[in-house]
């Protein structure tokens, strides 16, 4: 183990004040904990940990003792991981746990005006759960949207998600989007309530653009960093010269789903084209 249950305890409240272990690291901390061969979906999971020492000590002990069970699309997220992600909201709003889940079904990352219409609430009546998620490092800011700061945390949130709840939360989503193709824009929760913009809601309670907002924004030379853990695996296999269906395979997730993260390489890039996606992937990974 990274760290016992006790200094455990003791880190959780903050996901963001934690360093990233190196690539080299987390293949020993790995190995130590499972062992050297280790099934395509684990590796998944912990590339979706984007090395963060916490998620990966949670991982790792989840996945040992609880075994790796499928999920939607993916292998499940552990227990473990969902209990970890619950108790860095210790001492927070009540509501946030509540936004957070909402923000998850949204997508890994969301538009505030799309989060205030899911939940009923206009932007300041959310500023006390934003806070609190931001600061907890759960959430962050991607340009004028937010995002989950870790891929892992966002689907360990959509797992704590009874199926039920998900899937009404799903039809929610979708009738929203639906009236918003529509109309151009999700109604707001109170008309007459003045909207806040994202630059103006950072400056109120005082919070900075971070990574997530740096990755979202990549160049040319920094495509292959700009990469979350999964597009980077997804982009090693289509180096390798894999269709969709074979790359879903290999990774567990379904087709649909490896297609998503490609459309969405594709757009951040300006690239077309599987081939133009092959010349951003470093020799090295795509061996």
């Amino acid at each position: 183990m990274l760290y016992e249950d006790e200094q455990l305890s003791q880190m959780v409240g903050t996901l963001a004040g934690v360093g990233a272990l190196s690539g080299k690291a987390v293949g020993r901390l790995v190995a130590d904990t499972l062992g050297v061969v280790v099934e395509p979906a684990v590796r998944v999971l912990v590339a979706a940990a984007e090395g963060n020492p916490l998620l990966l000590a949670e991982l790792l002990d989840g996945v040992r003792a609880e075994g790796v069970t499928d999920g939607p699309g993916r292998a499940r997220t552990p227990e473990r991981v969902q209990g970890l992600v619950r108790a860095t909201l210790r001492g927070t709003p009540t509501g946030s746990w509540q936004l957070l889940r909402v923000a998850a079904v949204l997508g890994r990352s969301c538009q505030l005006a799309e989060l205030a219409a899911m939940t009923g609430r206009n932007t300041a009546q959310m500023l006390p759960d934003l806070d609190a998620l931001l600061d907890a490092g759960l959430l962050d800011w991607a340009g004028d949207d937010l995002a989950f700061r870790h891929e892992l945390v966002w689907w360990a949130v959509l797992d704590a998600l009874p199926p039920a709840v998900r899937q009404a939360l799903h039809t929610d989503r979708d009738r929203l989007r639906r009236r918003r193709a529509v109309t151009g824009a999700p109604r707001a929760a109170d008309p007459a309530a003045e909207p806040v913009v994202p630059a103006d809601l950072r400056r109120r309670i005082g919070l900075r653009s971070t990574s997530v907002a740096r990755e979202r924004r990549p160049d040319g030379s920094g495509a292959w960093e700009s990469f979350s853990g999964v597009e980077r695996a997804i982009a090693r296999l289509v180096a390798e010269g894999m269709t969709n269906r074979q790359i879903a395979t290999r990774v567990r997730l379904s087709p649909h789903t490896v297609n998503y993260h490609l459309r969405g390489m594709f757009r951040r890039l300006g690239i077309s084209s599987r081939t133009e996606l092959v010349r951003h992937v470093p020799v090295s990974s795509a061996a």
